[in-house]
């Protein structure tokens, strides 16, 4: 079964989540009602040994690093601040205590870095090395992104260059700091972190929002030696992938620019009608579909 069958399956059988709930099941992070100025965001993400990580190329502090700074993504993509982690390990039988120590070193190195807190958890024997982070964050409820915003004639942006997933996955830094600026700052009207490819991931902000989007392929800033293929489908880059009206870009980009900063933020196509579906522009103006495949969780 594809994930993205699995998740509206799920999301069927839940049913209603309750007046609670202000998002749910389909976005980076689960949105509740906590106090009259900020949502409670919660989020969980799993790393798998041969799935997400290869021991022998990652080393232990690595991948703890990477468990707890893909949990930061999610939140940054809502525009919020991670406060709280709790961490579960699955271990397989015969792991040293070095090992052990390798994977907290890793964790507790970023929970300094983003001033997160480690606050419970758990412990089984495992087959393989599997890593589950479960994180608690804040987000003012007037900086609260989701995916489900996106409306036809906005532009759809990036952060980037596109980083290189396949070389960089386990050392990313999350883009809190530019989520943070774009939520305080400016109308995005929605938001998601690339971790599977930038086709599904702009492919679940349009099914979330009922829209099409049009990319193009000249305008997708690739880091060196990423190609476009990989960028748009293999993902592990985890930038920002967001959408604005055109005159919040304008105000974007002249405020950069005022500043003198290094292009961080890159418009790469715009959001359509739903029945126009999901296309590539390419350099040579041949259209082509984009696919909803990406990283394979499953």
């Amino acid at each position: 079964m594809r994930e993205i069958e699995l998740i509206d399956e799920i999301r069927k059988r839940a049913g209603s989540p309750g007046e609670d709930v202000i998002a749910g099941i389909g976005d980076d992070c689960a949105v509740l009602k906590y106090d009259g100025k900020r949502y409670l965001l919660w989020a969980t993400d799993m790393l798998v040994e041969g799935t997400h990580f290869y021991l022998r190329q990652a080393g232990y502090k690595r991948v703890g690093r990477k468990a707890v700074a893909v949990n930061i993504s999610d939140v940054a993509a809502m525009g919020g601040v991670p406060g709280y982690i709790t961490v579960t390990i699955g271990v397989p039988p015969g792991t040293k205590k070095a090992a052990i120590r390798g994977i907290y070193d890793g964790i507790f190195g970023i929970c300094k870095e983003y001033d997160i807190k480690v606050v419970g958890g758990d412990t089984n024997r495992s087959d393989t090395l599997v890593i589950d982070v479960s994180v608690i964050g804040f987000v003012e409820k007037k900086r609260l992104i989701t995916r489900s915003g996106a409306k036809k004639g906005e532009l759809v942006l990036i952060t980037g260059p596109v980083r290189n997933g396949r070389k960089e996955h386990l050392d990313f830094s999350p883009r809190l700091e530019e989520a943070r600026f774009l939520s305080g700052r400016y109308k995005v009207s929605s938001m998601i972190d690339v971790s599977d490819g930038i086709a599904p991931d702009i492919g679940r902000v349009c099914r979330e929002s009922g829209v099409g989007c049009r990319l193009y392929e000249g305008a997708i800033p690739l880091s060196k030696a990423l190609t476009l293929h990989d960028a748009l489908y293999y993902g592990e880059s985890f930038e920002l992938l967001f959408t604005m009206g055109v005159k919040e870009a304008r105000k974007l980009f002249l405020e950069v620019k005022s500043r003198k900063q290094e292009p961080r933020y890159f418009v790469i196509g715009e959001i359509v009608p739903k029945k126009d579906g999901l296309t590539l522009i390419g350099k040579e103006g041949r259209i082509s579909a984009l696919r909803m495949e990406g990283f394979r969780h499953l």
